[in-house]
């Protein structure tokens, strides 16, 4: 960014008031003065736990996805697994935790590969990512209630054949697979197709 560039003022924060709890999050609307006009704006923040993701690859190098159901977008979606960060709970334990319950892995090494903001403009969490190395099947799975998981493996060529056809789809889940794989086109640069 240009040093000539004035970055904007924070917006001050008159008053919150916090909504009932709606399982997953928690609405907060906040009234906030915009610096640049001095207009008052009642803006909405769900209160969101943090969540995790993982990149789990197994000692053959596959990486191990679940297929499950989404209310939101009414299908089926393949996905890395990942959830929820229980309150106090650190997010490598989480994470552990996650991939354990959905999928029966435990893994021999853990990484962080960092966090995001899933949707800043009215989420208030971050989603950490983990890779995963040496994961095996050690359990059955362990689901909540609400879950029903099948589970897969993926070696990286089709790892990146989903993600150019939109069978991968989940944008948390493609920003942590960008932290292991190069997801590319061959096209923009990226990986050669087999032919």
């Amino acid at each position: 960014m240009s040093d000539s560039v004035k970055d904007p003022t924070p917006w001050p924060l008159l008053e919150s008031t916090t909504g009932e709890s709606l399982r997953i999050f928690r609405p907060r609307w906040d009234r906030r003065v915009n610096p640049r006009n001095g207009r008052e704006m009642r803006c909405l923040v769900l209160e969101t736990s943090d969540w995790v993701n993982i990149v789990a690859r197994t000692l053959e190098g596959r990486l191990v996805f679940v297929r499950q159901y989404r209310f939101g977008s009414a299908q089926l979606t393949t996905e890395i697994p990942g959830g929820a960060i229980d309150p106090g709970e650190d997010p490598l334990d989480a994470a552990r935790r996650e991939l354990r319950e959905e999928t029966g892995y435990e893994a021999e090494s853990w990484t962080a590969l960092g966090s995001v903001e899933p949707n800043p403009a009215f989420h208030d969490n971050r989603c950490y990512h983990f890779l995963a190395e040496g994961a095996r099947p050690v359990s059955e799975q362990d689901l909540d209630p609400g879950e029903d998981i099948t589970i897969l493996t993926l070696d990286e060529d089709e790892v990146r054949a989903g993600v150019h056809d939109g069978t991968l789809s989940h944008s948390l889940m493609l920003t942590a697979l960008a932290r292991v794989l190069d997801l590319r086109s061959p096209k923009l640069g990226g990986p050669k197709e087999s032919p």
